[in-house]
């Protein structure tokens, strides 16, 4: 909380007392003028005659007809099916009546209309092509009606309805490739109304859509979690505005002679008394909510100093990147300023300036875990995708990181590329140039594989390539999954040719396997269909690596049969013999994560839990625990996908790379977490001493709530973290390795403790330094003692 403060007063120092252009604290300076409360003024007078007298709407919320006449999906249609509010698929059906609605705003007398164009009405899939005819018809109908009565039009361009398939293919606001694609958007909605709409609104309070679109989840797309992800959606917002302004002032302004604007949103915060201190903080409350291009970013910005980044720490040790001395207040304007012709020699930065780093170290210490597992950034770190154009300030952030991690005894486990439902984890100009169906993405990948080897290999021990690619939507193709193995496995061979006899470190991927049971065990009909989920879930990337170097034949046979039958249209590559022999193999140990179990049979109930590709209907057992995001908690279910590994693949060694559950963010009790980790780790231990098992490891998910909310060890909330209970048990369960039977002995496994750099000394003479301190005290008050008494004066008798 103190960081936040003290981030907080540094904003309000840049962005306040700075008294830049729009300086908004003098509003309430002019307020204090008045001879009463501001708030109980009463003007009487007339606007001026120009004045505009409006009414407006949002498309999502009067349109309707969410599916009609080829109108594409938003992600409000999608969000609010999924049950998380009312939905709009009929609303007022202003679609349907366009009639009513102009004799209703004639009636209201007003002078504008403001309405917004839903985007997927005009192009379906979001991008320009062939533009949905009937959308453009209602809206150029619209806008005729309105000028026919005498009524402007004013034209929202983007009132939080993004078509869904630009969410699902680009993560949305979260990816700059957004910017064009609006940009695309818009000209030929000025191209098309524009001579008839003289005020356009790019985009409707962009800060609602990305704080609580990206970050709280409070609105359409619903995505919360990810700390960094609504700075970025901001940062892409402002970006597009700007796009589409200057397309109307460079290419239609002349001829149209418009106006364009974006419309913010803002809460008004009014100070306990008129102080100036009240007031600044006054002034920047209101700037990060206006969003405006300065204030918004500088005050993200800010925010951002005390959060983590990949896995949210600030990277930049600034105050030793800028050789140039500063004056304060030279010129009276209360600034700090350049002191021309001085500069000072810069040092080297060291790992000692990331504070953060020894923060974060200290918290894993405290853990007693003994392997930590992170990604890195990719895009990050390779924003062009071109290895050769490295950050490499982020680079030596990691390297800070890994041998922080190896000096607290902490062995990193460092994930290559970890993607999200929402990211695709790749740099942004190979999602553009179509991502993992495209082999150029293959070969940046192996080279940026190849960067962090030889940067970070020394500290490294543990790879893993890929994290999670088979975890497959409607949007990966097999291709895409084909060329993820081919990334795989060429990444590997960089590894074991060029790096493994001087680093001797192991390189795998993980695969997400989640155990499926056969609804009713006893019956044939059901156990096929398990078996066939297995194979399309784990065997498609475990066989190629860890079997006979194809897909399962099951898989083979099953999409063959129907692309037979015209069902689908889901072509399976083949491996040339080369492929074959470069992927087969490309292991050095068996990595999955896995969270939940659910039951599998063919009938179809109902079509929401219908699996139509695979035909099986998935359900939870009623009596089985829930929760809320990962599903029903079945502790079993670990130790029958490590028995089904040992099975297909033999003695291969086995690490748990993740599995946790989420609870309450809020609650320090997290019982249910309690419950999972417990008979979680227990099954696995089955696994190990009963079933034969070669499991090496377990990683337990997640650090902090920070990263994934709810699913922390650490709580975080109003800024501040603290320890779960969870995590208490947990560091029990590591102590005593295991669970030892209670009339086994006690011993003592607790970590020797982890130092920050230059602090050794302490740890490591801490007898003999207690000692010299107590002998320095003794020697301190003696002193003090014989100084007193010489110089006080004698005793006085009086006869």
């Amino acid at each position: 909380m103190r960081m936040r403060s003290l981030c907080f007063a540094l904003c309000c120092q840049v962005l306040c007392v700075s008294g830049d252009s729009g300086d908004g604290s003098r509003t309430w300076a002019r307020f204090l003028k008045l001879p009463y409360p501001e708030d109980e003024a009463f003007l009487y007078d007339m606007f001026p005659d120009d004045f505009m007298w409006s009414v407006g709407t949002a498309a999502y919320q009067t349109e309707g007809a969410f599916q009609k006449d080829g109108k594409g999906l938003s992600i409000w249609d999608t969000f609010t099916s999924a049950g998380n509010r009312g939905t709009g698929e009929v609303a007022s059906d202003s679609y349907h009546n366009v009639h009513r609605d102009i004799h209703l705003i004639q009636k209201l007398k007003v002078t504008h209309y403001r309405f917004s164009i839903s985007w997927p009405r005009i192009f379906p899939n979001g991008t320009v092509g062939p533009y949905n005819e009937a959308g453009a018809s209602y809206y150029i109908n619209l806008i005729n009606r309105l000028k026919r009565i005498g009524v402007e039009p004013v034209v929202t361009l983007y009132h939080w309805d993004l078509p869904d398939t630009l969410q699902r293919l680009y993560g949305g606001w979260s990816n700059p490739i957004l910017v064009d694609l609006f940009k695309d958007y818009a000209e030929f909605c000025f191209r098309t109304f524009g001579d008839n709409v003289k005020f356009w609104i790019t985009i409707d309070n962009p800060f609602v859509v990305a704080w609580h679109g990206y970050g709280t989840g409070m609105v359409a797309p619903g995505i919360k979690g990810d700390p960094g992800l609504p700075f970025q959606a901001g940062h892409t917002l402002i970006k597009a505005h700007a796009a589409v302004w200057r397309l109307y002032d460079n290419t239609f302004r002349q001829k149209q002679g418009g106006k364009v604007s974006i419309a913010l949103g803002s809460h008004w915060i009014s100070p306990r008394n008129k102080s100036k201190e009240n007031i600044k903080a006054c002034q920047c409350s209101l700037d990060f909510e206006r969003n405006n291009s300065q204030s918004y970013f500088s005050f993200f910005y800010c925010a951002m100093l005390t959060r983590f980044v990949v896995f949210q720490v600030e990277t930049i040790p600034s105050q030793f990147n800028d050789p140039n001395v500063y004056v304060w207040d030279k010129s009276g304007n209360k600034k700090p300023e350049k002191l021309e012709g001085a500069v000072v020699p810069l040092r080297k930065t060291r790992c000692g300036d990331y504070a953060s780093i020894r923060y974060q170290v200290s918290r894993l210490h405290r853990m007693h875990i003994t392997h930590f597992q992170f990604s890195l950034n990719w895009p990050s770190l390779v924003p062009t995708g071109n290895a050769s154009h490295v950050k490499t300030t982020l680079l030596l952030y990691y390297k800070c990181f890994v041998s922080e991690l190896q000096r607290a005894n902490v062995t990193p486990v460092v994930t290559l590329w970890h993607h999200t439902a929402q990211q695709s984890g790749l740099p942004a100009p190979l999602v553009k140039n179509k991502g993992w169906q495209n082999m150029e993405t293959v070969q940046a990948f192996v080279a940026y594989a190849r960067l962090c080897f030889r940067e970070l290999g020394d500290h490294v021990k543990y790879w893993i390539t890929l994290n999670e690619p088979n975890i497959r939507d409607e949007q990966k193709t097999f291709l895409e999954g084909h060329n993820l193995l081919k990334a795989h496995a060429l990444a590997w061979h960089v590894y074991d040719e060029e790096f493994r006899r001087a680093q001797k470190g192991q390189v795998s991927i993980t695969l997400h396997a989640d155990w499926v049971e056969p609804a009713y065990p006893f019956s044939r009909n059901d156990v096929e269909p398990a078996n066939r989920v297995l194979e399309f879930r784990i065997g498609w990337f475990a066989e190629p690596i860890f079997g006979n170097g194809d897909y399962p034949q099951l898989m083979r046979e099953w999409l063959q049969q129907r692309n037979n039958l015209d069902l689908y249209d889901y072509h399976l590559p083949h491996f040339t013999e080369e492929e074959r022999k470069l992927v087969q193999g490309t292991y050095d140990f068996f990595a999955l994560s896995h969270y939940t179990t659910s039951l599998v049979f063919e009938e179809v109930e109902e079509k929401t839990q219908y699996n139509t590709y695979l035909e099986v209907h998935f359900i939870p057992d009623t009596t089985w625990l829930k929760s809320p995001k990962r599903g029903a908690v079945v502790p079993w279910g670990l130790r029958k996908v490590l028995n089904w590994v040992k099975s297909r693949y033999g003695d291969v060694p086995i690490y748990i790379m993740s599995n946790g559950v989420d609870d309450d963010q809020t609650e320090m009790d997290d019982k249910l977490r309690l419950y999972y980790m417990e008979n979680y780790i227990n099954e696995a231990l089955k696994a190990s001493v009963l079933d034969g098992v070669n499991l090496r490891g377990y990683f337990a998910y997640a650090f902090d709530d920070q990263s994934d909310p709810g699913f922390g060890l650490y709580g975080y909330i109003h800024d501040e973290f603290y320890i779960k209970l969870s995590l208490g048990h947990y560091r029990k369960i590591i102590d005593k390795n295991g669970f030892p039977s209670p009339t086994a002995p006690k011993q003592d496994c607790t970590p020797e403790p982890y130092s920050c750099p230059g602090c050794s000394v302490f740890f490591t003479k801490k007898s003999m330094i207690t000692f010299l301190c107590f002998i320095g005290i003794c020697f301190v008050i003696t002193v003090g003692l014989v100084i007193y008494y010489s110089k006080r004066p004698g005793k006085r008798y009086q006869y």
